[in-house]
């Protein structure tokens, strides 16, 4: 009976720790869909970066949609799905923080909103 016992709980165990893993890929990637908007939004992303950056986020929403199609996420695809959405973390904050460098061309953006010279290169 003891052995029943710790062999459910472990059971219960994993597909709730599973559960809560899977959780956390979906708040990631509600984040991330927010975090691309409100950059869009506020200016710190330009519409074009704004719409790759999407057009990147749906791939990982389609790889999501497909790992869970049945039902389960395996470590394997927990993996993938955390690695691509830190990729995408990393894109969004590069983009966001670029000083007026948009889409490789200077001066559109945030630099001439704050009144910076277009020529003119910050220095800290």
């Amino acid at each position: 009976m003891k052995k029943y016992f710790i062999i459910l709980f472990s059971v219960l165990f994993m597909v709730l720790n599973s559960a809560a893993m899977a959780a956390s890929i979906s708040e990631r990637v509600e984040m991330a869909e927010r975090r691309i908007e409100q950059g869009v939004r506020s200016g710190a992303l330009t519409q074009h970066e704004g719409h790759r950056l999407r057009e990147e986020f749906f791939l990982i929403r389609r790889d999501e949609n497909q790992a869970r199609a049945d039902g389960h996420l395996d470590r394997r695809e927990r993996e993938r799905l955390n690695d691509e959405l830190d990729r995408l973390e990393r894109r969004i904050a590069h983009l966001e923080h670029n000083d007026g460098y948009r889409d490789g061309r200077r001066g559109e953006g945030r630099g001439d909103e704050r009144g910076e010279d277009r020529g003119e290169r910050r220095r800290y």
